[in-house]
């Protein structure tokens, strides 16, 4: 993650505040911004990420575990031209990062408290979000229900995550990123995120993609699996095509009663060709396996 660099702040309202003898918070007040890009760095702990205040752009609050020292948050903010600029960077207790010349950051941990870290993350649901993320060890639950996004991209290492959309994004996503490496990742009514494309890549875990949600028009969505399992769920009124590239190493499950197969490596739904919104889904596996199941 490139270093952030200071800017002329047009409008930057930053609070820290003790909740108790280990409990921080921080929070950004909103001005006059039109929309928000995000970019959110932790290297190892719990991040959790859901809707606030209306008026706070961020607000960010974390608990120390020893009176004398806290876990590291370097928070940001700038307003450009009407689109703020806010990064956050989350580290582990006594973490130290240094920057090269070129503004890459190279961590250097001693006597770290590798207990994990929790970050509770509001987000403000009065301005579109462009939102990037990139989370390294542990575990993360994003409930980004009510937040308006037009761009979102996840980066996971070793870790647990959680994706969800509890109702329908009144923004549109062009192409939503996932990249999971050795995890588990499972992602909740993925229609409500309101996307053009999802592309996700997966190394070595068990993932779980549910495309709840209504869906009225034609997306594509494109899986990478390296040695992992994938399920993909798709509810029964969604026409479905799906492209495998088929290899000795890899299995494809598919619903028999559901698929007709057209030509190798292609099947579609019965509903295809009839359906109001239609998903085509192409799929490679290396050595992992991939079962594409329907719901009601």
């Amino acid at each position: 993650m490139k270093r952030p660099i200071a800017a002329t702040i047009a409008a930057l309202v930053l609070s820290a505040g003790i909740l108790s003898a280990q409990a921080i918070v921080r929070e950004v007040n909103r001005t006059d911004e039109k929309e928000v890009r995000l970019s959110l760095n932790s290297s190892f702990g719990s991040v959790n990420i859901k809707k606030g205040d209306a008026e706070k752009i961020v607000r960010v609050r974390y608990r120390s575990k020893e009176k004398k020292r806290e876990p590291a948050l370097e928070l940001q903010y700038a307003v450009r031209k009407g689109v703020g600029d806010l990064r956050m960077e989350m580290h582990p207790e006594d973490s130290d990062v240094n920057y090269n010349d070129e503004g890459d950051g190279v961590r250097i941990n001693a006597d770290v408290n590798f207990s994990a870290d929790v970050w509770h993350v509001e987000l403000t649901d009065a301005v579109p979000i462009a939102m990037e993320v990139e989370l390294g060890a542990g575990k993360s639950d994003f409930d980004l229900t009510g937040l308006i996004l037009n761009e979102l991209d996840i980066t996971t290492g070793a870790s647990s995550s959680r994706l969800d959309f509890g109702e329908k994004n009144k923004g549109e996503i062009k192409k939503l990123r996932i990249e999971s490496g050795v995890s588990k990742f499972v992602a909740n009514n993925l229609n409500n995120a309101n996307f053009r494309t999802l592309e996700f890549n997966g190394g070595v875990g068990t993932y779980v993609l549910d495309f709840g949600g209504s869906l009225n028009r034609d997306v594509s969505v494109d899986i990478n699996v390296g040695l992992g399992a994938m399920t993909i769920v798709v509810p029964k009124e969604i026409g479905l095509r799906v492209k495998y590239e088929d290899s000795w190493l890899s299995n494809l499950s598919l619903d028999d009663d559901e698929f007709v197969r057209k030509r190798k490596g292609i099947y579609e739904s019965q509903n295809y060709a009839d359906a109001a919104g239609r998903m085509e889904v192409h799929v490679e596996s290396g050595l992992g396996t991939v079962r594409i199941k329907r719901s009601k």
